[in-house]
């Protein structure tokens, strides 16, 4: 089975090519291979355009020159989401891949059994971040900087430019040009969005541990919280997912103004969402509403909950999905966005920086106490979103 070659291939460091070394290994073990081939068995013959899943028929090596390749590879504007989109593929509808790449356990290189092959994909992501550090990583970076889906006008370009990809990608805003001005800064009542993003579930009536299925699309908050305490705040309440796209400013704001009496960084998966052609697909349909959304219970995440004077609790939770290598806290009047459990509060306006992803998929979503956000509303004249071309032509074109 043959891997559609790029013109983007950068050659690997000494440290990709032993992470490589070390997969074939891990690959090469036979417990480790027919955990593979069970998972190949039960790929969908056919992703959601109708064309043939690339990984039906995959093989061991198949999968080590994906990765191979995909260590240096370097997203450009037109090139949606790269690598991530048929890595998806593999575990679309797909528990038994699903389990391979997050719980199964091997003893390859050790006495012990281990998640070899999740450990494997950490030490991957974490490598292929730091080459998304490296100068290395800039040779699109003209063609993002052109491209009038950045909106570059908007934002501070460094002195002597970017340093690196992950640079751009994580660029501010310039206050100077005030892109995103605050609604209503002194209005509490007054809801504003967290992050440029596409709003793409509303959930209502939340439950705090019931694990329900597909078709009910619902969270089970106490584990999305890491069993803190305010997770009973948001039972009955509302949750809103916002999810970023690559394209994306990436940093994230707080939605409403108030204290940050909780904030935590909690670790989890990277790779499993199930029904990945309703998030990645190539209209980039980014989670219409018949997608598991209880998933993200388990992928790294961090939470920031926020007293607001009058409107009760509210939550947000930026999520780490594809490839994110790292979540970083902000600073407000120099103290740190992430606040312990029973740690000193943390003032913070409506606007104010809480973190920033680095490179990959991401979102946030938000929660609210019962009976404070039930709909998002608009006044006549707000931006929805951005319009594109029809994708079917006209049934009765103009003569």
């Amino acid at each position: 089975m043959a891997i559609q070659q790029t013109n983007q291939q950068i050659p690997l460091t000494p440290a990709m090519r032993q992470l490589i070394d070390e997969l074939k290994r891990l690959m090469a073990n036979p417990v480790v291979e027919a955990a593979f081939n069970e998972a190949v068995a039960h790929v969908k013959p056919f992703v959601e355009d109708g064309s043939k899943n690339p990984w039906v028929g995959a093989t061991a090596e198949y999968f080590v020159r994906y990765f191979e390749q995909w260590f240096t590879f370097l997203p450009e504007p037109t090139g949606g989401l790269g690598k991530i989109v048929p890595f998806t593929y593999f575990y679309l509808d797909n528990k038994s891949a699903f389990a391979f790449l997050n719980t199964f356990k091997s003893r390859t290189t050790s006495d012990e059994y281990t998640t070899e092959i999740f450990n494997w994909t950490v030490k991957f992501i974490k490598e292929r971040g730091r080459f998304m550090d490296s100068p290395e990583s800039l040779k699109f970076i003209e063609a993002w900087l052109k491209d009038p889906g950045t909106h570059i006008e908007d934002f501070i370009v460094p002195e002597g430019g970017f340093k690196s990809f992950n640079e751009f990608f994580t660029r501010r805003l310039n206050p100077a040009r005030n892109p995103r001005p605050i609604a209503a800064p002194d209005d509490g009542s007054v809801l504003v969005a967290s992050a440029d993003s596409e709003i793409n579930f509303i959930l209502s009536d939340l439950t705090l541990t019931k694990k329900l299925d597909v078709k009910s699309r619902q969270l089970n908050i106490t584990q999305l919280l890491n069993g803190s305490k305010y997770a009973a705040k948001f039972e009955g309440g509302t949750a809103v997912s916002c999810v970023l796209m690559p394209p994306n400013y990436h940093r994230y704001h707080a939605p409403a103004s108030g204290r940050i009496v909780e904030g935590v960084e909690v670790p989890g998966i990277y790779n499993g969402i199930m029904d990945g052609d309703h998030w990645f697909n190539t209209i980039f349909n980014v989670g219409e509403s018949t997608t598991d959304f209880s998933i993200f219970e388990d992928f790294h995440r961090s939470y920031f909950v926020i007293k607001t004077e009058k409107h009760g609790y509210i939550a947000v939770i930026p999520v780490g999905l594809n490839t994110i290598s790292a979540m970083y806290p902000s600073l407000v009047n120099n103290r740190s966005t992430l606040v312990p459990v029973g740690g000193e509060p943390v003032p913070v306006k409506k606007g104010d920086e809480l973190g920033h992803f680095a490179y990959g998929g991401s979102l946030n979503i938000l929660l609210f106490q019962k009976g404070v956000f039930n709909a998002v509303s608009v006044l006549m004249g707000s931006r929805l979103g951005a319009l594109g071309t029809p994708s079917i032509p006209e049934a009765f074109p103009r003569t």
